[in-house]
């Protein structure tokens, strides 16, 4: 049986990959209309660029206003990063289940 956390783990992967490829296709879309996306924080406001940071408590560090054109190659290596973990995970998964790589 797969270790629950295991199983979180891919799921929070996919999900990762899933949102930095909704992203791009915003971005692109904005891009060829020449116009900046439509991107809104929880309170419905239209932000001007990204956000990056750690976000927890007082030791949290954030950048405001990351602009469009840096966050394209961002968000590609992190999506590249959440399939490259996705893979690891899946490998992880058959051993837990007792399958060998060349078994599936």
């Amino acid at each position: 049986m797969i270790a629950f956390e295991t199983a979180r783990d891919i799921a929070f992967a996919y999900r990762e990959v899933e949102a930095g490829e909704a992203l791009l296709v915003q971005m692109q879309e904005a891009k060829d209309r020449r116009s900046a996306p439509d991107i809104r924080d929880a309170f419905g406001r239209r932000q001007d660029g990204l956000q990056l940071g750690i976000p927890q408590g007082d030791s949290g560090h954030r950048m405001y206003g990351v602009s469009w054109d840096l966050a394209v190659p961002i968000v590609e290596a992190h999506i590249a990063a959440s399939k490259a973990k996705i893979k690891a995970l899946s490998l992880k998964a058959l051993v837990e289940m007792g399958i060998s790589g060349s078994d599936a």
